[in-house]
């Protein structure tokens, strides 16, 4: 396929790309809320969450292996323990009290709820540390490569 001449100048394609940055984001975020939407209110069953659960699973994998691929963690972030744990105890709250609600909206028991966001809570916690750390281990190697390769030129 041939690639035409682009008709933007460059501060155009700088504010095309932030553009699409934003776009990018937004339907992640907006994609993982319609989940977590859902799942609250009941409406959870595998046909419905399906086509949601795809086209976000394949963004979140798209951005994390482009991110490493090519030596991107974070803008602000660095991967450390602190932050692995702060970013960990986030996703781990918010599946805490939204297990907590389904499990109150389906059993109608306070303390089993309670039992159950505080199991989820731990349960997240500790796996999404593990894929942090693990996932950070494997950018610093990637970057080491990369910074490596970049010396040998």
């Amino acid at each position: 396929m041939k690639k035409t001449k682009s008709n933007l100048d460059e501060l155009q394609e700088l504010k095309l790309l932030k553009i699409e940055h934003n776009g990018c984001w937004l339907a992640f975020w907006g994609l993982l809320a319609v989940i977590l939407t859902q799942i609250a209110i009941g409406n959870d069953s595998k046909q419905d969450l399906s086509g949601e659960w795809i086209v976000f699973m394949c963004l979140a994998l798209y951005l994390t292996v482009g991110c490493i691929r090519n030596g991107i963690w974070d803008r602000k972030l660095k991967p450390n323990f602190k932050n692995n744990i702060m970013a960990s105890s986030i996703a781990a709250v918010v599946m805490g009290i939204l297990w907590f609600i389904i499990s109150y909206r389906n059993y109608h028991k306070l303390v089993g709820s309670i039992a159950t966001g505080v199991i989820m809570f731990f349960s997240i916690e500790i796996l999404c540390f593990l894929a942090l750390t693990l996932t950070s281990k494997i950018y610093k190697k990637r970057l080491k490569k990369l910074e490596d390769d970049s010396e040998d030129e």
